[in-house]
């Protein structure tokens, strides 16, 4: 098992975003995050990428539980992530851009 999420809470302030995410990922597998707007699914990604922590559940990255203190430290890892509000630099290519400060 690559990635084990194992009933994750995340809430702000009068919002439960995340409510007992269960998900299993195995190598090799490719997996889409479907849902209507304010379903948690940058909010999943977020915890994941170390941007938010979760208040409750267990994540286990490459069969370890795991904490991602911050993006860098998920990064370090082997945790990348394109974020879908991605600020674009015009002269660059595809690539580049999803690789910018990398």
């Amino acid at each position: 098992m690559v990635l084990r999420l194992t009933d994750l809470v995340k809430t702000f302030p009068g919002v439960r975003a995340l409510d007992g995410v269960q998900l299993e990922v195995r190598a090799g597998e490719v997996h889409c995050l479907l849902g209507q707007n304010g379903a948690g699914k940058s909010t999943l990604i977020k915890v994941l990428a170390g941007v938010h922590q979760p208040d409750s559940g267990l994540v286990e990255w490459r069969g370890e539980p795991a904490t991602f203190a911050n993006p860098q430290a998920a990064m370090k890892a082997g945790i990348a992530t394109i974020y879908q509000e991605l600020d674009l630099v015009e002269d660059l290519s595809v690539a580049e851009n999803a690789f910018l400060g990398h």
